[in-house]
């Protein structure tokens, strides 16, 4: 297992942190500051990725859109490997975590077609406050947490007190559209995803 500060706020990173190059990873998933996804590599590209993620602070991962230059959005997520083992067919499977997200500038293929990027801090949303206890969305994320050991180990942590990890976690695992996903990531939206996931889930805007 690879060390981390799990109190560590990982999307709280300076705003004019400098550009730097990382490689761009494709995927049809939907990942935020503070996730955790678990990919498994196996194309000699994306492991050399895994290898110099260390060097690269990192890598990003991008919504894959086949209608999109390049195949992904001009944004998506950095992320940190937390934790890798090989499965039983000798698969690498790699554990990681969301830090914050990206603009995605000047892409462009090495010669073994691993897409490079320049890539820029995101601001992410804005919370004034986190409301204390659990809410109604908090508790349910609970549940579901119990009902599904595979989501549940890779939270060894959960905070399901803080509505925004909760929304965050709701928003990547709830069965909606990577398209409808990503109109929430602005800044300014997070007072609209509460609305929208109470009205998605229970059928009514009152959260508490």
């Amino acid at each position: 297992m690879i060390e981390q500060d799990i109190d560590k706020p990982t999307h709280e990173i300076q705003a004019h942190e400098a550009a730097r190059e990382m490689a761009v990873f494709p995927l049809p998933l939907f990942i935020l500051p503070d996730g955790i996804q678990r990919l498994r590599i196996f194309e000699a590209r994306y492991l050399s990725m895994v290898v110099e993620a260390g060097e690269r602070g990192g890598f990003v991962i991008a919504r894959y859109d086949s209608n999109l230059a390049f195949n992904v959005p001009k944004w998506g997520t950095r992320v940190e490997i937390i934790d890798f083992h090989s499965d039983e067919g000798g698969i690498l499977v790699v554990d990681v975590k969301g830090l914050n997200l990206v603009d995605l500038q000047t892409m462009r293929y090495r010669d073994d077609r691993l897409l490079l990027a320049d890539s820029h801090y995101r601001p992410f949303w804005s919370v004034a406050t986190v409301e204390p206890g659990l809410s109604d969305m908090g508790r349910l994320l609970e549940k579901l947490f119990e009902k599904n050991a595979a989501l549940a180990n890779l939270y060894p942590n959960p905070k399901f007190e803080n509505l925004d990890w909760v929304c965050a976690r709701l928003l990547e695992i709830l069965p909606l559209s990577l398209n409808e996903k990503e109109k929430f990531i602005e800044p300014s939206m997070f007072d609209s995803l509460k609305v929208f996931l109470h009205t998605f889930i229970f059928g009514n805007e009152n959260i508490n």
